[in-house]
């Protein structure tokens, strides 16, 4: 099989333990790139955050970012954009303070919560992105936002997860991370972005491989033609995927690159 496409999840795929992309994987990557395969990076960050990764591999594909609510081009253009309902938003702010959850919004590409607080101190420590205080925020008329994410201790969190899809069934709700839960508009999913953006390049479904290793991630799996999950993905997107790589701190993508692209391409030429 020829795949001409790979969309690949950033924290905990790509990126290591460390929030590096090891050096193995890095230089397969690149290979990849050289080969003239679309990399293709799809993440819940933003791109203030994702942005030094991207330009680390030298990329200049599309990006899928805020978890597949908006795609961005190689110069920061917004191609792709789908922000809740301003009325969504409020209900959700104002759901998460009564129910005293850290919450967060993003707003012309920037972190924007209402207070300081260990949840948002650990967010930046883990995207490497500093957010921005506003105490105004629930006084706001309209809050334009791809996305709003609720963080809380991981115990709360299936809770938190289960009324909250009772309290906002119009909602698309996901879990990116195991203290994160993420709501955004119907039809937002990294599996619709990446739809889109298959079709940018004119790639066949059945080209793409995506690489994932959490709920949010499952929809993309699901569309492509090969869908991997990690080792250290959880129990429920490994179930989804049609294969399972090594971990993130194992370097697993750089195997997964090296089998079903590299291997693949050279086989191929080999027959010809």
């Amino acid at each position: 099989m020829a795949y001409k496409l790979i969309a690949i999840d950033l924290d905990d795929t790509l990126l290591d333990d460390n929030l590096t992309i090891p050096d193995r994987v890095s230089d397969t990557v690149k290979k990849a790139v050289d080969a003239g395969i679309y990399v293709v990076l799809c993440t819940g960050r933003i791109p203030k955050s994702t942005r030094k990764y991207y330009d680390s591999l030298g990329l200049d594909t599309l990006m899928i970012s805020t978890g597949g609510a908006e795609i961005y081009d190689a110069n920061n253009n917004a191609v792709y954009s789908r922000t809740l309902d301003p009325a969504l938003t409020k209900r959700l702010m104002q759901y998460a303070k009564s129910n005293e959850l850290h919450f967060q919004v993003y707003i012309d590409g920037d972190l924007i919560y209402l207070e300081t607080n260990k949840y948002a101190r650990l967010y930046e420590q883990t995207c490497g992105l500093k957010g921005i205080v506003k105490p105004d925020l629930m006084e706001m008329d309209t809050v334009l936002t791809p996305k709003v994410l609720f963080i809380s201790d991981i115990e709360r969190m299936d809770d938190i997860q289960a009324k909250a899809e009772a309290e906002f069934p119009m909602l698309n709700i996901k879990r990116s991370k195991p203290i994160y839960v993420e709501f955004s508009t119907p039809g937002v999913s990294k599996g619709d972005a990446l739809k889109f953006v298959a079709e940018y390049y004119g790639v066949k479904r059945e080209d793409v491989i995506a690489v994932g290793d959490a709920e949010i991630d499952i929809p993309m799996l699901e569309f492509a033609g090969l869908g991997v999950a990690m080792a250290n993905a959880t129990p429920v997107t490994k179930q989804v995927a049609d294969a399972v790589c090594p971990s993130n701190n194992e370097g697993g993508v750089a195997d997964l690159i090296q089998k079903y692209i590299l291997e693949a391409q050279n086989e191929n030429e080999a027959q010809d």
